[in-house]
Formats: C-alpha cells, structure tokens, sequence
C-alpha cells in the first residue's frame, strides 16, 4: 500500500490525464468539419494536432521511469521534442487562428512559429543529455522497478547549471506560448464584437474557458520549476499532470458548449 501513491502519481494519473487528452483529439477530429465554416479549419487542425502530441507526452510517462537504460533519456528527449516543437507552435497558431481568423495566419508565420519550436527543442534534447546527472529508484511494485532522472540533484555542480537553461526553455515554450495564447484569447472574449455575439451568443464563454485552460497548462508547469528553485523541492511532476486534468476538464467544456445557446441538441450526438 505505501507504494501506492508513488504507482499512482507517476503512472495511472500521466495515463490518465493522456487519455483525457486522446478522448479530446477525437471529439476535436468529429466536430471540425461541423465548424471549420465559423472558426477556421487551421483553429480544429491545430487543436487536434496539439491535443494528439499533448495526450502522447502525458500518457508516456510510464515508459520513460520503467523502461531499462538507457531507453529512459531516449524517451524522455522524445516527449519533450514533441512538446517544445508541436504541442506549444501547435496550440498557439490554434488559438491566433480562433481570434484573428486563419486567412490572417501567413505561411511565413507556420514556418517561423515551428522553426522556433524544432531550435528550442534541439536545445533542450541537447542540455537534457549532460543535465541529467544518472537516476534513482522512485517506487518498487512487485518486479517493476521506476526510475527518476537526478536533474535537480545532480551531484556536479556544473552539470547541474545546466538546469537553468532547460528552465528557460520550458519557460519560452510551452509556458509561456501557451500562457501569451490564453491571454489572447481572454482578451478576445472580453471584447468580442457585437454584432457577432448577437448571433454566436455562447462564444465569449467558450473563449474564456478555452484561455483559462491555457492558464491552468501553463501555471501548473511553471510551479513544478518555482517549487524547486524557491522550496527546493524536486520533481514534483504530480502537480503538473493534474493541472494538465484541469485544463483538459476546462478545454472539453469549452469545445462541447456550442456556438449559440439556441443550438439542438443533436449537434453532441
């Protein structure tokens, strides 16, 4: 029993929160088509692209702290590539699409937004190899053994400076691409225009869960970084995989609420 939370935490929640995501990604899939005519195609592309790579990076866990040497850094070098060069470019453009419109959304923007994306993830996946400092034991159930990497607590001191820079590029993106996609979004539902609104009477509502979905994301990640750097308390990734819950409970009410009050019923079935 006492290993139960550790199980808990590091495995059934990140499949958990993976599968919420998943489940998004094809409800995402199932009602584009019914409104690409009123968001956009690029906005339900890239959210589906964005939820799809975002339920993968959650629910792999498991295969990053279980798998023998020297799998775990593979792993772990995929996950984040996927969330620093996809996840971040992928929910940003989405978002820039919802509120400017995709005929705003330029070529030349896609290309700089991942370009962006593939350097600070070719940075990271770098840094990560020399942070990482080994591993240690974290649960034993039964023949399972689970392995955390020692990144905060490295024992060389230079490798450990290393951290700062994966820091910041978590900082740069998700956290804070994701956070700037929210702010912009909220912004949009606090001045929706009029004579939009007059027709599409639930969107202001959808756009504020949608933007405090994306706070939820971001705040829960950047608090797992500020826990160590002011308490120093390490890996507490728990925290970020039931923000991740929160902001998929919030993203699902808001994708599910139609775009007029009116609207039957039958739209969900």
């Amino acid at each position: 029993m006492k290993e139960f939370l550790p199980v808990f935490l590091n495995v059934l929640l990140p499949v958990l929160a993976g599968l919420t995501y998943f489940a998004m990604a094809k409800y995402v899939k199932r009602i584009g088509p019914m409104r690409t005519l009123i968001a956009g195609e690029l906005t339900y592309q890239g959210a589906y692209l964005g939820f799809l790579i975002f339920g993968v990076y959650l629910a792999s866990r498991p295969l990053q702290i279980l798998m023998p040497h020297p799998w775990p850094l593979i792993v772990n070098n995929i996950r984040e590539f996927l969330m620093i060069c996809v996840f971040g470019p992928a929910v940003f453009v989405a978002m820039m699409s919802l509120v400017f419109g995709a005929e705003r959304i330029s070529r030349k923007f896609l290309i700089v937004t991942f370009s962006a994306g593939i350097i600070l993830a070719l940075v990271f996946m770098i840094t990560n190899i020399f942070a990482i400092g080994g591993s240690e034991v974290i649960f034993r159930a039964g023949k399972l053994t689970a392995y955390d990497g020692l990144w905060f607590k490295n024992p060389e001191l230079d490798a450990r400076e290393l951290m700062r820079i994966l820091f910041i590029v978590r900082l740069l993106d998700p956290v804070i691409i994701v956070f700037a996609a929210g702010s912009i979004v909220l912004w949009h539902a606090r001045h929706y225009p009029a004579d939009k609104k007059a027709f599409y009477d639930n969107m202001p509502k959808k756009l504020f869960l949608l933007g405090m979905s994306c706070y939820m994301f971001s705040l829960s990640m950047l608090s797992v970084g500020i826990l160590f750097l002011v308490a120093h308390i390490p890996n507490q990734w728990w925290i970020y995989y039931m923000g991740a819950l929160a902001a998929g409970f919030l993203e699902t009410w808001s994708i599910s609420l139609p775009m007029r009050k009116t609207v039957q019923v039958s739209e969900h079935v």
